[in-house]
């Protein structure tokens, strides 16, 4: 597993951290910092080389927001949690994230004939995603919500990778960090750079989740930050219009 060596430097306050498969972020803001998704349980260690290349421990992490409760996405959520960092979910994916994520590993076997996903499992184990510890508690936000830490996000619920999948929309900088709802990579070749749904397979429901899109589409121009795939600069409505 290859960590991502460098920040983002398109948008400005905005650090993509991960790994070359799963991405989440820290926003700046307000004198402090959001983490956005936690990646897997070992990408902890990587959280912290982060903040000290910026002068800061975990004390200056208000808060944590998580787009939807998959091992990929809440990995080290739990342990900011037990550190006084508020954790922040949709109200629909609680019991997933109480639940460890409750990975979709049945439909990740029938597809391991694909390179990318055997290549993709391999990481999750590797990363311990097959064991995330649970959400043991969070703080709870709904569809148009602005919430009150660093960056200012705003909720957009967009429902169909999971029941509770959520983007954070931040307009004073057109950055629209978007979880699972859209990536920018075709998941099961790993090739590609436009945006894109997930696989049906890996969608709890494929067909809300191209209808979620529409709530998506008014945002305009955007740097789009997704959980999979490099950022991408262009219109909502075109995303809309064409991913598939």
């Amino acid at each position: 597993m290859a960590l991502l060596e460098t920040q983002l430097d398109a948008v400005d306050g905005v650090h993509r951290c991960g790994s070359d498969r799963v991405n989440w972020y820290l926003v700046e803001g307000n004198d402090g910092l959001t983490v956005v998704d936690t990646g897997f349980p070992t990408h902890w260690s990587q959280l912290l080389e982060r903040l000290d290349s910026m002068g800061r421990d975990v004390t200056a992490i208000d808060a944590c927001i998580l787009t939807h409760a998959h091992p990929d996405h809440i990995g080290f959520a739990e342990r900011l949690r037990e550190a006084g960092v508020p954790v922040w979910l949709h109200e629909a994916d609680v019991q997933r994230a109480r639940d460890g994520g409750d990975p979709p590993l049945g439909e990740f076997a029938k597809h391991l004939w694909r390179p990318a996903v055997a290549r993709y499992l391999v990481e999750v184990v590797r990363s311990d995603g097959t064991a995330v510890p649970p959400v043991t508690g969070v703080e709870t936000f709904s569809d148009g919500d602005e919430l009150d830490v660093p960056g200012q996000p705003r909720v957009v619920h967009v429902p169909g990778h999971t029941e509770g999948e959520a983007a954070f929309w931040l307009p004073d900088r057109d950055v629209l960090l978007c979880g699972d709802a859209l990536a920018t990579v075709d998941f099961e070749t790993w090739r590609g750079r436009s945006p894109r749904l997930l696989p049906a397979w890996l969608n709890r429901d494929h067909q809300q989740a191209r209808r979620s899109l529409s709530r998506l589409e008014s945002l305009g121009e955007v740097a789009l930050l997704p959980g999979h795939g490099n950022p991408w600069t262009g219109r909502m409505a075109d995303v809309v219009e064409n991913a598939v």
